[in-house]
């Protein structure tokens, strides 16, 4: 996503705060797909290590079960996903009559109960039934990403409140669900609370990975808060990553846009 950012754009506080506000959308959206990357090599790259952490009879049968609904949700998210896309390739031709075919009825209602009610009820069992194991953890998430879709943000925040307290600060998996709740509660409004829920992410060693991430979002949810010092302090932290650990991640690029958006505002 692209955030240059004009003379006019400086002169216009209105345009400031939607280009934030897009920002804001890209970063949760970009976390999206870490979390489906990692999601990937937790479930299906790193099973053989997953099952030999999962000690008790209980918790491989609670994995086992969560394998089946990862399964069925994944595979009605991507029906639905490849559903959109070629309604979108349809009625963007320029010649309608080679358009791919489009089949209506296997596009997302819009009704989050007819399109993963089935799903969900199933997430929700698991969770109840075993918050504080790794698979509870991953029903909620999937659970919340599935509320999120549909901008329940209450609903997102109940079913990963249900399995914090089985969370700990050396587990891959828990970190995900601290980042997680720190984005619905952004989503929600409740900046405080997200830097929170952040701040154990950052804090950590172990979830090292999410660092630049959780931080990229504390700037944008501090110039929320109108404290512009800590916003511009974290922007330099994550885009200073490039220089420090030799690589150049997504985080770090919009953190230095940001960083430059923050400074030209207060040299207005």
């Amino acid at each position: 996503m692209s955030t240059k950012i004009s003379k006019e754009d400086l002169k216009n506080p209105d345009q400031v705060t939607k280009t934030l506000r897009q920002g804001f959308v890209w970063t949760t959206t970009h976390s999206k797909i870490v979390i489906t990357a990692i999601f990937a090599f937790v479930v299906i790259g790193a099973g053989a290590s997953l099952m030999s952490y999962l000690s008790t009879k209980k918790e491989i049968a609670t994995q086992e079960k969560y394998f089946s609904l990862e399964k069925s949700y994944t595979e009605k998210k991507r029906g639905f996903e490849e559903a959109a896309r070629a309604e979108m390739m349809a009625a963007t031709a320029k010649d309608k009559k080679a358009a791919p075919a489009f089949d209506p009825s296997k596009k997302a209602s819009g009704d989050m109960q007819k399109d993963y009610g089935t799903v969900m009820t199933g997430f929700e069992a698991l969770i109840n039934e075993a918050p504080k194991t790794v698979a509870g953890q991953m029903a909620a998430l999937n659970l919340s990403d599935i509320y999120l879709s549909y901008k329940k943000y209450d609903e997102a925040a109940a079913a990963l409140n249900k399995v914090e307290a089985g969370l700990n600060k050396s587990d891959l998996t828990s970190g995900l669900v601290w980042m997680q709740m720190g984005n619905v509660l952004a989503d929600k409004g409740d900046c405080k609370g997200a830097i929170e829920k952040w701040n154990v992410v950052t804090a950590s060693k172990a979830f090292n990975f999410a660092h630049d991430e959780a931080k990229l979002r504390q700037g944008l949810c501090y110039e929320t808060l109108n404290d512009s010092a800590k916003a511009e302090q974290l922007y330099t932290e994550v885009s200073n990553t490039a220089d420090t650990q030799n690589t150049d991640s997504i985080s770090s690029r919009e953190a230095a846009k940001y960083l430059r958006l923050l400074k030209a505002k207060k040299n207005l």
